[in-house]
């Protein structure tokens, strides 16, 4: 085979689909992966996303809600129904942030957006999903992955990024992200998959539907959680060796140093 380039250049392989993806978070910071979800399975979410956020305005109160900016946030969805544990396992999303993070990984956090036609979302300003960092790493410690429930235009008010900025320090001016920014124009039953690091943001709605999407953020142990998942989930699947670590019941920080020995202990058993 010629090669197609001169002077011994080294390349990056790649061998997978999962390869392609890494190269281009890594290069862009973020990669739309489509048809991950199937049609089935999104009028599923949508239903099940409404119905846990009417639980949560009942549980919380409206107003409250509205007055600390949580309007249409429906967090930790699977701690109401199992049936967001499976998103949250995606093999595809699973697959590519392994290549990032290694096998020992955790759940930080699990929330559906509902953003609604025509009304500001509070996830309408920039930031990174690891906030108030000012540094940049080599290597990501968070992988996000945002699935697309509904379709994300600019007019359903679809996620904004601004590309390369996970190797950004600070947040550019604005001139700067008012010439690069992006919508991340994509398809229901898409994944948007970003280096946490990236600037981000909400777009407004201007569409006559409701834009709905479910964030993940996958990160290495060494971070705190966002949610107490075992806590919150009172042992529920702490049985299963994969699902026992990702949410956090193998990294939870022992009261004391006989806790730590007798965790120890347990592990050499």
């Amino acid at each position: 085979m010629k090669e197609n380039f001169y002077g011994r250049l080294n390349q990056i392989e790649c061998n997978s689909d999962a390869d392609l993806y890494v190269e281009e978070i890594r290069n862009d910071g973020f990669v739309i992966i489509e048809n991950v979800l199937t049609q089935e399975e999104l009028e599923n979410y949508r239903e099940k996303i409404d119905e846990v956020y009417k639980i949560q305005e009942k549980e919380f109160g409206l107003e409250k809600l509205i007055s600390i900016k949580e309007k249409n946030m429906c967090r930790i969805p699977l701690k109401y129904d199992d049936y967001f544990i499976k998103i949250a396992t995606n093999r595809i999303v699973l697959e590519v942030v392994k290549k990032f993070l290694g096998d020992f990984f955790i759940l930080n956090l699990q929330n559906a957006i509902i953003n609604t036609p025509n009304e500001e979302h509070h996830q309408s300003s920039w930031h990174r999903d690891l906030p108030y960092q000012n540094y940049v790493i080599s290597n990501p410690l968070s992988i996000n992955a945002l699935f697309c429930i509904d379709d994300f235009s600019v007019k359903t008010g679809g996620t904004i990024v601004v590309p390369y900025t996970h190797n950004a320090e600070i947040l550019p001016s604005d001139r700067y992200i008012e010439k690069h920014a992006v919508t991340a124009v994509a398809k229901a039953g898409s994944v948007i998959v970003f280096d946490s690091m990236l600037f981000h943001k909400a777009g407004y709605n201007s569409s006559n539907i409701i834009r709905r999407a479910v964030n993940h953020q996958y990160k290495i142990p060494l971070l705190k959680q966002f949610y107490d998942f075992p806590k919150a989930l009172n042992g529920k699947f702490s049985d299963d060796p994969f699902l026992a670590q990702l949410l956090g019941y193998t990294s939870e920080v022992p009261l004391d140093d006989i806790s730590w020995r007798r965790n120890r202990v347990a592990k050499f058993m």
